[in-house]
């Protein structure tokens, strides 16, 4: 599997050295709908019903031809507290208006000449009635990869770096909005699952407004039912929530195997003077637990030399006390 680098994040300035990047670069081509000129992403005032056409710039620095893939993503909340851009996150549906139905490369793939630059398209096409707040997401430029050969398709791993960049785009019916307004929090779920290999329980946090919610300090615990002894706690700093998306919060359970059995959530996130509380009763039925801890990477093996010798020493110890 080839490691992924994202070289320029979205909402952010576009500033690499190409040469050191991948060898391409990309730019967005200024709008006449730009609500702020100071920005390098696109933040743009779009009417309802409004058709618009976004340009993009492929700036190709290398000696070889490059293919490049132009997709559409909406902007997601990781479990880190970090607003993700990637289209690798589901979509919550709190997420009336998805970027990515309203916005549409005109081509997926576009070739670039060596040392050249092309420029693509985008062709927007609003929502015909007024949307409130900001649609965010990103535009994702990387480079195509070649298919594997048949050598490498038989288990020759290939090892190398598939460079990619995201260019932010917030789009309001406003003449001017505030992106970031902490307005209110929801507790969305609370339940054990499998993440990446680890038993974690997860606790997800709405933020059912169409802005960001930023600069928020997350806290929370898991206490068995009737009992105010903590299993496992968890602090997050500096978090910031995607408009209509859910945080992640996750408790690693670590090496302990769940238990089954009723469980409760108490959490907290505060901002600034305004702070949110939840708590949530939730259960880990004995088949869940069973199933996940199975497939955890973290699993308690007691080696069969070990078993064998624990009966060995019983009956030795058996027999000698009834012969004394």
């Amino acid at each position: 599997m080839l490691p992924m680098l994202f070289v320029g994040m979205a909402l952010t300035p576009m500033n690499a050295q190409a040469a050191e990047t991948g060898g391409f670069t990309i730019e967005g081509v200024p709008s006449d709908h730009q609500i702020d000129d100071s920005i390098s992403y696109f933040y743009l005032h779009e009417d309802p019903s409004e058709k618009d056409t976004l340009g993009l710039k492929l700036i190709n620095a290398s000696d070889k031809e490059m293919t490049l893939n132009v997709s559409v993503s909406d902007a997601n909340t990781n479990s880190n507290g970090i607003i993700d851009y990637s289209g690798d996150l589901e979509n919550h549906a709190a997420l009336k208006t998805p970027l990515s139905k309203i916005l549409k490369p005109e081509s997926s793939e576009v070739k670039v000449p060596a040392n050249s630059e092309v420029t693509t398209q985008l062709n927007l096409q609003m929502p015909a009635e007024k949307e409130e707040g900001v649609i965010l997401g990103g535009i994702n430029v990387s480079e195509k990869q070649e298919k594997q050969t048949d050598k490498q398709e038989k288990g020759t791993i290939s090892v190398g770096n598939t460079y990619a960049y995201t260019l932010g785009v917030a789009l309001t019916n406003e003449n001017e909005v505030d992106l970031y307004r902490n307005e209110s929090l929801k507790l969305d779920d609370v339940k054990a699952e499998l993440f990446d290999g680890h038993k974690i329980v997860k606790a997800t946090i709405l933020n059912p407004h169409p802005y960001i919610f930023s600069e928020a300090t997350v806290t929370g615990k898991i206490m068995k039912k009737g009992s105010d002894k903590a299993i496992v706690e968890k602090e997050m700093k500096d978090v910031s929530i995607a408009p209509q998306s859910v945080l992640p919060f996750n408790f690693d359970w670590g090496k302990k195997d769940l238990e089954p059995g009723r469980y409760v959530y108490q959490g907290k996130v505060t901002s600034g003077t305004k702070e949110w509380k939840f708590e949530k009763e939730f259960v880990i039925e004995a088949q869940e637990a069973k199933e996940i801890n199975e497939k955890s990477v973290f699993q308690i093996r007691i080696p069969q030399w070990l078993i064998l010798m624990a009966i060995i020493s019983g009956v030795i110890s058996t027999v000698g006390t009834g012969y004394l």
